[in-house]
């Protein structure tokens, strides 16, 4: 079984086993509704494009392949972030056990490196993984080899995808501690890394990058995958954009306005930073 279809399936099981016991204990509220359907769909998209005929048809059509790339690198974070599907096994453990588990995740687990908990980082590892992914040697050679794709390629944007959203997607009681420069910065150098790779793969160049679909089915050969389904797979890559990008935008520009009241007072401000002091004599 895929290492992603097995994810899904434990997470799922995990889920309904911690809301069943909530239930049972009359401590199921309504803020716990809603990210657990939205993790359940992240289950089940992760479940789809690793467990089912469509992750075999995606190692021969490279359109069917971004669109698994878009779910498991964007998708699938952004809904385990927002359910909190690291938090649910606390449900399932006896008090006394938990107790020590959740003092050593709140205490102990501070003593983790530093870059763990740095932004930039998050954003580096995202973006590079993104990028090497669509580097054309390597894309093959993943293309050609299911324990690549399932185990290097697809976890690599698995991880660095619950990473990068880490940042960015609140999951109640927890909130997001990352500065609101910070939140912009992660956003706009995502934004603009998939509009050039997009770009690269489309209108940069007039030959197909991608082969190795007929070494995934066990064949002897190698097939080029087609221009045009490279550039529809470009367009995927930049629409995505829009799913995700734009609805955080927005929440950040009104994280910003409940700061300081409105996007005016912020951009006030930011201007008042560099001008002069307000101390200085005359």
């Amino acid at each position: 079984m895929a290492p992603g279809a097995l994810v899904a399936i434990v997470v799922a099981v995990t889920l309904i086993f911690a809301t069943g016991r909530r239930w049972q204990e009359a401590r199921l509220h309504r803020r716990h509704v809603l990210p657990f359907a939205v993790s359940l769909v992240g289950c089940a998209l992760l479940w789809w494009v690793t467990g089912t005929t469509w992750a075999t048809d995606s190692m021969t059509n490279l359109v069917t392949h971004m669109l698994s790339h878009v779910v498991i690198m964007f998708l699938v974070p952004i809904a385990f972030v927002y359910g909190g599907v690291s938090r649910q096994w606390w449900v399932l453990v006896p008090v006394g056990p938990r107790r020590a588990l959740l003092r050593w995740w709140y205490v102990r687990r501070r003593r983790l490196p530093a870059w763990t908990r740095s932004p930039a980082l998050a954003c580096l590892a995202f973006n590079g993984a993104m990028v090497t992914a669509h580097v054309p040697v390597i894309f093959n050679y993943c293309m050609g080899r299911e324990w690549a794709m399932q185990w290097l390629m697809d976890m690599g944007f698995f991880v660095s995808g619950l990473w990068f959203f880490h940042f960015l997607v609140p999951s109640t009681p927890r909130r997001v501690t990352t500065s609101l420069k910070w939140q912009a910065i992660l956003v706009g150098a995502t934004v603009l890394e998939m509009l050039f790779l997009a770009m690269s793969m489309s209108i940069f160049t007039r030959s197909a990058w991608y082969e190795a679909g007929a070494i995934a089915m066990g064949m002897t050969t190698t097939v080029g995958f087609d221009f045009h389904h490279q550039q529809l797979s470009a367009g995927i890559l930049w629409v995505c954009g829009d799913f995700w990008a734009v609805p955080l935008a927005v929440v950040i520009v009104r994280r910003v306005m409940k700061r300081d009241g409105s996007l005016l007072s912020f951009l006030e401000r930011q201007v008042a930073v560099g001008g002069p002091s307000r101390g200085g004599s005359a």
